[in-house]
């Protein structure tokens, strides 16, 4: 399958933000004296896993992230840090360009027949 310009874009995206993820559980893994082998123990994964994740190779899911917080005792706000939590992306493309608001329904629209 050919990558698109469009593809391509999303997936640097999507590395850059696994590495700014992995950058702050580095930092409290530092603040907890946790070491990978730790963090893989929680995770129930090997050590290189912890490794390509913490790089930002391999994107943490969410249900590793919320075992972390746990681990470390913090809510998933403070793991993943407040300028991760409060980016903001790209505004999704408009519905129906051209139209200001929806239209208005009826509020006693009948079914087509």
């Amino acid at each position: 399958m050919k990558a698109t310009a469009d593809s391509s874009l999303d997936l640097s995206a999507q590395i850059k933000v696994s590495a700014r993820v992995g950058r702050e559980i580095k930092a409290w893994m530092a603040r907890y004296g946790q070491r990978q082998k730790d963090v893989a123990e929680v995770l129930g994964i090997a050590q290189p896993g912890v490794s390509a994740r913490l790089r930002g190779q391999v994107p943490f899911d969410i249900s590793e992230l919320t075992i972390l917080a746990s681990h470390f005792g913090i809510s998933l706000g403070e793991l993943l840090g407040s300028q991760i939590v409060n980016e903001t992306g790209p505004r999704p493309a408009k519905r129906d360009e051209g139209q200001n608001e929806l239209p208005r329904l009826d509020s006693n629209q009948q079914p087509f027949d």
